[in-house]
């Protein structure tokens, strides 16, 4: 039998499709590829078709819906991952998409297609967004999305499937601290995560704070940031600490996890003790340090964050375009995916968003490769 139909059949069996659409871009792999230290696999395309999705028209009502891989998902940002579903965001066209784990299909849920800032009251799919950077889900199903250039954070509720603007006034700025509604002003929030205690936690870049949205009061309050372009101190409160561009945020029982995009570092808050610990990176950009301390890490505008079922934490270092591993307790880090590795797995141009599920491994939002892939944590 023939390389193309060996592929052709694992490609049917597997119900995924190993990236072969540009070889320039996308270098092929292989599983017969002599093994690493780390044995790690191959990526494979999850979803998007490797094209840009720019438009200057609206969808109609039911585009753009159908097979995942198929579709153009023009620079991915944003993944959220609960249960058997899974969410992505795109900026070329300013949606969220959504689809099953299991299933082929993938659907707009959220935005038109073009830029603006409108629907507020209305269906999401009438609304418009301009560049949702990320989007997370509450045990209900209810989206919360930061709408990064509009400077505000959005809701859309999972039973009625209507949007509303949860904290912000659309004006780019720092106000609103105590205060709810359109009485607040972010700049540029990049990212949000539900922090289990009944509130939002979004990491407002622009103004170097990370901030709480209480779901029940509506209150808005800085939990961690002085607006200072500078590296907090190890050990030093979280509160009235600077935070150098705080882009990603991850949260679990005991931490909210900081990635530091100006600031080049990874940290977190300790929830019993209110402090910051220094978690990787020396703040310098650069790619260095795998095999080793993390501390002695160097990384370049790291932009995503999620913690797998080992509770290592998987960074997404964009600009060196590759996935670093954490391991807390073996005092390690290393890539699994593009980088340095990807000869072993696949090549990555300014990946952005990532999250993780021990069914099948995490997702990662290849952003200017216009696609989603799938790599694996186990190692």
């Amino acid at each position: 039998m023939s390389r193309a139909a060996l592929l052709l059949l694992g490609s049917i069996l597997c119900g995924c499709v190993i990236c072969q659409t540009a070889p320039q871009a996308f270098p092929q792999t292989s599983a017969t590829e002599p093994a690493t230290a780390l044995a790690i696999p191959p990526a494979i395309r999850f979803a998007g078709n490797g094209k840009a999705a720019i438009r200057q028209r609206p969808y109609s009502s039911s585009q753009p819906e159908g097979n995942r891989e198929q579709l153009s998902l023009g620079n991915p940002f944003g993944i959220e991952i609960r249960s058997n579903r899974w969410w992505v965001t795109t900026i070329d066209d300013h949606c969220i998409y959504a689809g099953k784990l299991n299933g082929r299909t993938l659907k707009r849920i959220a935005g038109t297609g073009v830029s603006g800032y409108s629907g507020d009251g209305g269906p999401a799919k009438l609304a418009t967004f301009n560049w949702p950077h990320e989007v997370r889900v509450d045990t209900d199903g209810n989206l919360f999305i930061a709408d990064t250039r509009n400077h505000v954070i959005r809701r859309v509720d999972s039973e009625t499937g209507l949007i509303d603007t949860l904290a912000g006034d659309g004006k780019p700025g720092f106000e609103g601290d105590h205060d709810r509604g359109d009485r607040v002003r972010f700049r540029q929030p990049h990212s949000v995560v539900l922090d289990g205690r009944g509130g939002v936690l979004v990491a407002d870049t622009g103004n170097h704070r990370i901030r709480r949205i209480d779901l029940e009061t509506g209150i808005v309050k800085t939990i961690s940031g002085t607006g200072e372009k500078k590296l907090p101190v190890d050990g030093s409160r979280a509160s009235g600490s600077p935070l150098f561009g705080p882009r990603s945020l991850a949260v679990d029982s005991q931490s909210i996890w900081i990635a530091l995009r100006e600031g080049n570092s990874i940290w977190r808050i300790d929830r019993q003790t209110n402090t910051l610990q220094h978690v990787a990176g020396t703040g310098k950009k650069g790619y260095s340090g795998d095999g080793g301390n993390p501390l002695h890490a160097t990384f370049n505008g790291p932009k995503g964050l999620v913690i797998d079922d080992q509770q290592r934490i998987l960074v997404v270092d964009t600009e060196n375009h590759a996935i670093r591993r954490i391991d807390v307790k073996a005092n390690k880090i290393e890539t699994v995916m593009g980088g340095k590795r990807s000869e072993q797995t696949t090549s990555l141009k300014r990946p952005h968003g990532i999250a993780f599920t021990p069914k099948i491994g995490f997702l990662v939002g290849d952003s200017e490769f216009h696609r989603v892939v799938v790599g694996h944590s186990q190692q």
